[in-house]
This record gives structure tokens, C-alpha cells and sequence, in this order.
């Protein structure tokens, strides 16, 4: 089961849950993404997080990887959001978004 939704402090998220081993309980993973997925396997994701494998239920996986994806973004320095605009708004490769960035702030 997968679950797309953002913009949240300029990061998209695509999350996905699985029964494991018998399958009464299930696994959840989460991409942060810089712009809105068409699916959770085909995100272009800044970093990933792993939301455990003792859920009772998909919808409490999802949710259980939801809240870490939130309070991982919500950790971030103010200028990530920047970044993740910048690199929706102009389509930057990561690479060049980074060195651009790096260099604005040893400058200022």
C-alpha cells in the first residue's frame, strides 16, 4: 500500500507498507522527496526512513512512517526548505544545488 502527500515544509513524501514474515504485521518506509512522486518506487528522494516492522495494520504503518517523515523534515535547518523550492520551482540537478548553495552561504 503506498500514500502520497506534501507539500510539507517544501518536501513531498511517499510512503510504503508490507506484511512481513506471517503477515500479521507489517513494515513501513518513507522517501522525503524534492517534488511530488508519481509512486513511492519512482520518487526522486533527498533521504530515506525506515518506520519499523511491528505494525498491527497498513494504515497504522503508514501513519507510524508519516509522523517519523514529519518530525525528520520538521529537524531540518531552514535552509533545506530553500533548497527543496529552489529545486522544484527550477529543476536544479542535486549536485549543482548544493555546490550553488554552499557557495551563497560562505559568501554571505
Amino acid at each position: 500500500m503506498e500514500r502520497i502527500w506534501g507539500p510539507v515544509n517544501g518536501f513531498y513524501f511517499a510512503a510504503y507498507a508490507a506484511p512481513v514474515g506471517d503477515g500479521d504485521r507489517y513494515a513501513s518506509y518513507a522517501k522525503v522527496c524534492w517534488t511530488s512522486p508519481d509512486s513511492y518506487w519512482d520518487a526522486d528522494c533527498a533521504f530515506k526512513i525506515f518506520g519499523g516492522e511491528k505494525h498491527r495494520s497498513l494504515d497504522a504503518a503508514l501513519t507510524s512512517v508519516a509522523l517519523y517523515a514529519r518530525n525528520e523534515v520538521s529537524c531540518l535547518p531552514r535552509h533545506a526548505r530553500t533548497l527543496a523550492e529552489q529545486r522544484q520551482r527550477f529543476h536544479i540537478p542535486i549536485p549543482r544545488l548544493f555546490v550553488a548553495s554552499f557557495l551563497r552561504h560562505r559568501a554571505a
